[in-house]
């Protein structure tokens, strides 16, 4: 007749859990006035008893050990002896880094006085210098002679397409 396929029935699961949402929330909505009354129903009996004043005196604290004064004394100095220890220890550190801190400044106030002279100073046009393969110096000499592309590639041992390129370039330096 009809088959249920896994979409059905992941639609029909999330119906289910939809329908168990709306009835949780309404259990939820429901005022709370009926759990109160069932809360409620066990009653509690009060039973009298001494005061606390009567029954803390009734009963003996129990004897805190007493230390002299001269021996607290001494457990507080040895105490601050070691908190001035720690801090002298800090403050050496600090120190050193400070130190460290400096040396970083003046190094960096030296090179940025140095780029700050550089900057304001004018500087000369660079000129553009070709790189020189021995090759193509000797392909460059022959090519300002007047030699041919194919004379130079036979020369010099290189491909007529780079001697060609030569060839060109010499002219074009002889034109410039």
């Amino acid at each position: 007749m009809m088959e249920l396929g896994v979409r059905e029935a992941i639609w029909a699961l999330v119906g289910v859990l939809s329908l168990y949402l709306v009835v949780i929330l309404f259990r939820l909505a429901l005022p709370r006035r009926a759990r109160a009354v069932v809360e409620a129903a066990p009653q509690t009996q009060v039973v009298e008893a001494p005061p606390a004043a009567v029954a803390a005196a009734a009963e003996p604290r129990p004897a805190l050990p007493e230390i002299p004064l001269a021996e607290m004394n001494e457990l507080e100095i040895q105490q601050l002896r070691r908190d001035i220890g720690q801090l002298r220890t800090e403050q050496d550190f600090l120190r050193s880094e400070l130190v460290a801190m400096r040396l970083d400044m003046n190094e960096i106030q030296g090179t940025l006085a140095r780029a700050e002279v550089q900057a304001l100073q004018p500087q000369a046009p660079q000129q553009y210098v070709r790189p020189v393969s021995p090759q193509h110096s000797e392909a460059m000499l022959l090519a300002g002679r007047g030699v041919t592309a194919a004379q130079i590639a036979d020369h010099c041992g290189i491909s007529v397409a780079e001697a060609e390129l030569v060839c060109a370039l010499a002219r074009a330096e002889d034109g410039a």
